[in-house]
């Protein structure tokens, strides 16, 4: 028995450590775009499509677009079609980045009233919560997890 339990925890540390280590190859080399990499270098990425976004928001509009804000990154401005826009929503896009410091929106949807969505969501995940701790419970002496008796 105590074999079998040292092979398990060598089993969970494997796959910690895999994970982990996908993880930070995600984080070095992610393909995605940003608009602060975008600014960083201008040169090398005109034309570039960005894609990657921290909670894009309208900040303002102006005659030709909108001026995006980030959480934790730069405002740009967004050149496209204002109809149909309202500050302070959030969007979805992918732009193409100029040289001269702007996007140019190449598909674009507004996201309505995302935090509603976000919060409307939490319910749900309580309630499956609730019930697994109701007829479920963590055995420590088999590691495993078992159905309570009076499930």
């Amino acid at each position: 028995m105590n074999g079998i339990m040292n092979l398990r925890i060598v089993g969970i540390i494997i796959i910690f450590l895999a994970i982990a280590g996908l993880g930070y190859y995600n984080y070095r080399t992610n393909p995605w775009i940003s608009v602060s990499d975008c600014l960083d270098d201008p040169e090398s990425y005109d034309g570039a499509v960005v894609t990657r976004f921290r909670e894009p928001m309208i900040k303002s509009i102006c005659g030709n677009g909108f001026v995006l804000s980030q959480k934790q990154g730069p405002e740009i401005k967004v050149v496209m079609d204002t109809t149909g826009l309202r500050t302070g929503e959030f969007v979805g896009l992918r732009a193409v980045f100029h040289r001269e410091g702007y996007l140019e929106a190449v598909k674009f949807h507004m996201s309505e009233r995302r935090r509603y969505k976000i919060w409307l969501s939490v319910p749900p995940v309580l309630l499956v919560m609730l019930l697994c701790l109701r007829y479920f419970r963590f055995n420590s002496r088999t590691g495993y997890i078992e159905l309570r008796k009076n499930a």
